[in-house]
């Protein structure tokens, strides 16, 4: 804990009071607004864009149908979750934000990104305009009205063109969608996993403002994510007090009442308001609102509010906005089976479109033949679009893997990032070494971040115990003291946070480096590792940089037992878009620490617990280490015997133990498990013929398993004998002592493995 923090025990008599939520404060109307200032022009966008919803989730239905007469025999697949009934919230959330301020959405989130966009070309120059349009379309950049007209119609191609899977898609259809983003807009993605985009949209507004913006993130969710655990994580994460301007980020929950068929009042809760649940985060109950969001107006006032907020260093902000899905949870759904008629009939009276086209007419704004009119060109720009999906082009097979990783890093950044020597609390200096040139491993890893820190100030380093503690092996310890708690600091215990907040900060633009403290834990984090760390880059097209290094740590050897001692790397390595490094010595750690903090793409940085006590020799002057590239550790004759890790000094003993009966053993270090260096191996194997692989991990499922079926792939001619595999036994990591070290590959076991290959 910080040392100016005291924590005194009080035990004061008394109550606990919470600050209030507030419940449909907005009473204005159209009149009123217009009468407070709001421009005429952008009232009427209101109902447009809102008509460009409800038109384009029609034709949705139409499609489904068989009914739109062009397309009739059209078999349309992928998402159908639709949120007809829901469109003041889209359109009222998107019109008081600015253009360049970030949202992330939901698999019901057609409205959020037609709105999104719809806002920004409404704002943009005619360059931009012109920019937007496709590059084969003759354009006049002095006629702004037709860009504009241009423009939106180019905006709904693209989004029904990715529905349709098609190149032309935002997400060269690659996402479809319930996962539809375009960066340019600000829009960091829509989410099929429920509640998955809350630590994302928090890093996102935490990055925002690290970078020195005053931009902010509206994280919007349904009603069944509240209830999801990292809606706690990410909320409890951004009212955090070590913010000091508070986290920029607003947590819009869309309750259209129905999770898929699970009611929220009633049923799966024990509250009337999901907005209650601003009080158990921070004093002022994250200036929670209920609103009503059936009412287009509403929802821009509660948003225009909450922004203001956030800019003001008052977030984050919770809004509930009440609202109704018309349509059931799918296309597939029988919304009947759970809701009554009475029920559909009250909530259609107060319909959006309805009301609100009501009061355009009431203020003279439009005449009923003008509302017609906006409604029929929506739908004839909806049918375009779909026409154009249609016909646009189907992805070629053979890139199937394009986009997957990014192949830049910020290896030429210069001087443009440099930590200026005035934020710095103390002077850096390097690690001492011994006589030999050699430190720990762990002082290799905190000197590797301190250099990447100075070099570049998007590098921070946030987790459990990380900051004044230094982490629970030493890793970081010294850091905090160079760049104190802006650069470096703690968060709760909340491993599903820690990497998502981290890929929404490096989706913005920072570079985070985050710490889950051992591998075990990672298992708590996976939805937010394995379906969005590693697949925002895929999914999105290819557009996104995710420049993320998760730290973990492996062991056993310490009885630490089942849940604190587990070598999970195969778990990691089988999820596609992630990159895995596990070093073992001082060199290779710091070297490829470096290298994964400069790549844009998220790296998880496998650290052994008894190799940061292990020495070696580290240079003073700048280096890196090429990710994907191994190393052969020692020559030999006989036998290739393959360890990473802490295996490899494990491997290194063996090696001798086998040089005193005659064996000639030569030892590779992967060093990186994704991308595996193939090659080197592959080398080593033709000239030995034999193959031997050493892991802590079980050896059923793992990733020797992949190596060894590597190596036959492509050495199978070679091979005298099959490839052994040396790891631990089928169990979970024991803590008796005897077992715990039967468990763990020992030189004497790696020993065996040579003879039974010779």
């Amino acid at each position: 804990m910080p040392l100016d923090i005291n924590v005194m025990p009080e035990f004061i008599p008394g109550e606990i009071t919470f600050a209030p939520v507030i419940k449909f404060a907005y009473e204005g109307n159209l009149a009123s607004e217009l009468e407070a200032g709001l421009d005429r022009v952008l009232a009427i966008k209101l109902l447009e864009h809102m008509l460009h919803i409800r038109c384009f989730e029609e034709m949705i239905v139409r499609l489904r149908k068989g009914d739109f007469e062009p397309l009739k025999q059209y078999k349309f697949t992928g998402a159908s979750h639709l949120s007809m009934g829901q469109e003041g919230v889209a359109v009222g959330c998107m019109s008081a934000i600015r253009p360049d301020d970030y949202i992330t959405s939901t698999h019901r989130g057609h409205g959020h990104s037609i709105a999104k966009g719809a806002f920004w070309l409404d704002a943009a120059s005619p360059e931009q305009l012109a920019e937007f349009i496709s590059e084969a379309a003759e354009v006049d950049i002095s006629d702004r009205p037709g860009l504009l007209d241009c423009a939106m119609q180019e905006h709904l191609n693209r989004t029904m063109a990715e529905l349709f899977g098609k190149e032309e898609g935002y997400c060269r259809g690659r996402g479809g969608g319930m996962h539809i983003a375009d960066f340019n807009m600000g829009h960091l993605g829509a989410n099929a996993i429920v509640g998955g985009s809350y630590a994302i949209a928090t890093g996102a507004a935490m990055g925002a403002q690290m970078l020195g913006t005053d931009r902010i993130c509206v994280c919007l969710v349904g009603d069944g994510a509240a209830n999801n655990g990292i809606a706690h994580e990410a909320m409890n994460f951004a009212s955090m007090a070590q913010f000091e301007r508070g986290c920029p980020v607003i947590y819009l929950i869309e309750n259209n009442q129905y999770g898929m068929t699970g009611q929220q009042v009633g049923e799966v809760t024990g509250i009337d308001r999901l907005a209650r649940r601003g009080a158990g985060y921070d004093h002022d109950s994250m200036h929670a609102e209920v609103v009503n969001g059936m009412d287009v107006l509403a929802v821009r006032d509660a948003v225009s509010g909450a922004a203001q907020r956030c800019r003001n260093g008052d977030g984050p902000v919770l809004l509930e906005c009440l609202t109704y899905r018309y349509m059931g949870h799918s296309l597939s759904d029988n919304r009947e089976t759970y809701r009554s008629k009475q029920e559909e009939a009250a909530w259609h009276a107060i319909d959006p479109i309805t009301t609100y086209s009501q009061q355009l007419l009431e203020t003279g704004l439009l005449s009923p033949d003008a509302i017609e009119r906006h409604r029929k060109l929506a739908q004839e720009r909806i049918e375009r679009a779909t026409l154009f999906a249609y016909n646009a082009t189907d992805p070629n097979p053979a890139t199937i893997c394009e986009g997957l990783f990014a192949d830049t890093t910020s290896d030429d950044i210069g001087d443009e990032w440099r930590t200026p020597e005035s934020e710095l609390l103390s002077k850096p200096e390097k690690v001492r070494r011994d006589n030999q040139g050699r430190i720990l491993t762990r002082h290799a890893v905190a000197e590797a971040l301190v250099e990447e820190m100075l070099r570049d100030r998007r590098v921070i380093v946030y987790g459990e115990d990380v900051a004044d503690y230094g982490g629970a092996f030493a890793a970081t310890k010294g850091v905090f003291e160079i760049f104190g708690r802006k650069r470096i600091f703690n968060t709760a215990i909340s491993e599903a946070a820690i990497p998502g907040t981290g890929c929404g900060a490096a989706m913005v633009g920072m570079r985070p480096v985050v710490e889950i403290m051992y591998i075990d834990f990672i298992l708590m984090a996976m939805d937010q590792v394995g379906n969005q760390v590693a697949k925002h880059r895929y999914m999105f097209g290819g557009k996104a940089k995710i420049p993320l290094v998760i730290r973990t740590t492996i062991g056993g050897g310490r009885g630490y037992a089942g849940q604190h001692s587990q070598s999970l790397e195969a778990v990691v390595t089988m999820i596609p878009g992630l990159k895995v490094i596990a070093p073992a010595t001082p060199y290779d750690a710091k070297g490829l620490l470096k290298s994964a903090i400069r790549d844009d793409n998220p790296v998880v940085f496998i650290e052994h617990q008894h190799s940061y006590t292990q020495r070696g020799e580290v240079p003073e002057d700048e280096y890196t280490i090429p990710i994907g590239l191994a190393t052969v550790a020692r020559e030999g004759e006989d036998v290739t015997l393959v360890a990473y890790s802490y295996m490899y000094y494990r491997a290194m003993e063996a090696a001798e133990l086998a040089a005193a009966q005659g064996l000639s053993v030569e030892v590779v270090d992967p060093r990186t498990l994704i991308p595996l260096d193939v090659d080197t191996i592959a080398a080593s194997v033709k000239k030995t013929g034999r193959l031997v692989i050493v892991q802590q991990a079980p050896e059923t499922g793992c990733f020797a398993e992949h190596i060894a079926f590597k190596l036959q792939e492509c050495c199978f001619g070679d091979l005298k004998a099959p490839a052994r595999i040396v790891a631990a036994f089928d169990v979970p990591p024991p803590m008796a002592p005897p077992l715990e070290q039967l468990n763990m590959p020992t030189p004497e076991r790696i020993l065996d493995g040579i003879k039974a290959v010779m």
